[in-house]
C-alpha cells in the first residue's frame, strides 16, 4: 500500500479519514514540518518515498516545472466545496483504480477535484 504525505493545509478529518481506512498518513504538523517551504516538503516526500497529498497547487508547478523537475509524486486537491466524506471516498478510488500507477514510483501530479480526475506525468 502507498504512503502518504498529508500537507498542513489537508483537513486533518481527511487524515483521520484515510488512517481509519488503513493508510499510513504522515501529517506535515505531527512530523516538525509545519511552516517548512514548499521544497522541504517536498523533498522530503521524495526521500521517503511518500505521496504527497496537498491543495497547493504551487507543488505541481516544482515538479513540472521548477527547481524539482521531474521528481516527486503529489496528489493535488482543487475541490471548491469540501465535502470530507467525498474527499476522502475520491482519494480511496484513486488509489485503487490507480495502484499499478502508483505505486511504480513515477512522478506525477495527479489533480483531485468535484470533476474527476486528471494525471499530469513529467517526461523524464
Amino acid at each position: 500500500m502507498v504512503k502518504i504525505l498529508a500537507d498542513e493545509n489537508v483537513h486533518c478529518d481527511i487524515v483521520h479519514s484515510l488512517r481509519e481506512a488503513g493508510y499510513e498518513v504522515l501529517f506535515v504538523p505531527e512530523i516538525g514540518l509545519a511552516g517548512c517551504n514548499d521544497e522541504t516538503i517536498l523533498e522530503y516526500s521524495i526521500k521517503h518515498n511518500l505521496i504527497l497529498l496537498s491543495g497547493d497547487k504551487d507543488f505541481g508547478g516544482l515538479i513540472e516545472f521548477g527547481t524539482l523537475w521531474g521528481h516527486g509524486r503529489v496528489i493535488l486537491l482543487r475541490y471548491r466545496l469540501v465535502n470530507i466524506t467525498r474527499v476522502v471516498r475520491n482519494i480511496m478510488e484513486i488509489l485503487k483504480n490507480e495502484e499499478n500507477f502508483i505505486s511504480a514510483e513515477k512522478t506525477f501530479v495527479l489533480v483531485l477535484s468535484e470533476a474527476g480526475y486528471r494525471i499530469h506525468k513529467t517526461k523524464n
